[in-house]
């Protein structure tokens, strides 16, 4: 840009300043941002980690601050379910509490991020699932029946709608691995030259096993002896596309009775049909669910490995965290993992049945120096995904699309305040 330009962004930049406050505000809308959400959990980390620079407010239903209140957090409420009813009742109501929010403040938000196609109209997209390709290549294999199947699908089919429509006005979108990067892409085309990949970060800190932990009264509670060898399975829910009922087979087929299966999370529907499956298989004894818990940290602890053989991820965040707590992984081959997982050394990669599952388990638990040298690779691995670079990145982006909204605000003479803030209103 030229030096008349450049005069004219700076110019530009002061004037948004004076109108919204010293630093550029950014609206972040998302359902639920926790540290219990697969994709909230990573929002939560993005907001925390740049509330230093911008002025950020977080639309949502539910929102765990820190102690310091350092972001804003207005709500959306929304019922507690069924799935596709919160999301449609955050597309309908999330704009107009933003209008409202705007009306107070006195000026539109520099930017819009937005989980998925959650707001349309969004500066950013930040999708963990691509709807549109899962129904055309995935769906088939769904294996929910009745009334659990049809609300799946109607969820699935509606974030296929809204994700392309928010795709076509965001100005950028931001993926969790590179794998979903090629899957939207070729999903959507259009997409091509306006997405990158930020991976999701893990606290490394919070995860890593204490010294001298004693796994002893977590295995108690649980019903499970201190010699337990203990296969962790965890989702907070959909145990068919992440294959608990493979698991389950290939523990039928292992006669070591130590071999258990720990299952956190799911709810209660789910919990009683895989318990069934499990009684069906005469595996009911050695198969023990938790459900869900806010803390899943010294259940990790407590196990020996993970178990994952989901058809499709776009970037499990739970298979860094078991990673973060030590624990090697047995997966199939999935969008993310694949970016940092080595076969032999941190995790096992197998094809999607339970023979290929149980060879796995059987060769990694028979080999104790085996176990305890991917303990230590799958420790140092997941080192890198800590929250300081995700948060520089996600600064390095946000930095990025706000020079190119201002950029896009210029015209031949520089605009007032006013103006500038009817272009955004009228984008909102």
């Amino acid at each position: 840009m030229n030096k008349t330009g450049d005069t004219g962004l700076e110019a530009l930049k002061v004037q948004f300043q004076q109108s919204t406050g010293a630093k550029p505000w950014i609206a972040v809308f998302d359902l639920k941002v926790t540290k219990n959400s697969p994709a909230g959990s990573c929002v939560l980390a993005e907001v925390l980690g740049l509330a230093d620079e911008f002025d950020i407010t977080v639309f949502s239903d539910e929102f765990d601050n820190d102690e310091t209140g350092r972001v804003r957090w207005v709500r959306v409420p929304l019922p507690e379910k069924p799935g596709f009813l919160r999301y449609m009742f955050f597309n309908l109501l999330a704009p107009h509490v933003l209008r409202k929010h705007i009306a107070q403040r006195g000026a539109p938000p520099i930017l819009i991020q937005a989980t998925q196609g959650q707001f349309i109209g969004a500066d950013i997209c930040y999708p963990h699932f691509c709807h549109r390709a899962y129904l055309q290549h995935q769906w088939q294999f769904q294996k929910a029946r009745g009334l659990r199947r049809l609300a799946r699908w109607v969820t699935h089919y509606y974030n296929a709608v809204v994700e392309r429509l928010a795709f076509l006005k965001a100005s950028m979108v931001v993926s969790p691995s590179q794998g979903l990067v090629g899957e939207l892409t070729e999903t959507y085309p259009f997409l091509k030259d306006r997405i990158c990949a930020i991976p999701n970060p893990v606290d490394v800190g919070s995860f890593t096993r204490p010294e001298g932990f004693d796994r002893t009264p977590i295995l108690a509670q649980l019903g499970l002896s201190a010699s337990s060898r203990v296969l962790c399975f965890a989702a907070l829910g959909d145990f068919s596309r992440k294959g608990l009922g493979l698991l389950l087979e290939a523990l039928a087929g292992i006669d070591d009775q130590s071999v258990q299966v720990l299952v956190i999370g799911g709810n209660a529907g789910e919990i009683a049909e895989f318990t069934e499956i499990a009684r069906k298989l005469n595996v009911s004894q050695r198969v023990k669910f938790a459900g869900f818990q806010s803390n899943i940290r010294p259940y990790l602890w407590a196990s020996d490995l993970f178990v994952l053989p989901s058809s499709y991820e776009i970037f499990p965040l739970v298979v860094m965290q078991a990673m973060a707590a030590g624990i090697p992984v047995i997966v199939t081959r999935l969008y993310g993992v694949e970016e940092y997982a080595v076969h032999g050394e941190n995790a096992w990669f197998v094809e999607r049945n339970p023979d290929a599952v149980r060879a796995a388990i059987v060769t990694v638990l028979s080999d104790e120096k085996l176990l305890q040298s991917a303990r230590i690779a799958a420790s140092q691995t997941v080192a890198r995904y800590d929250k300081a670079p995700f948060v520089e990145a996600w600064r390095k982006c946000m930095r990025e699309a706000i020079a190119a909204k201002l950029n896009d605000g210029m015209s031949d003479s520089v605009k007032t305040p006013v103006q500038l803030q009817t272009q955004m209103q009228n984008k909102i």
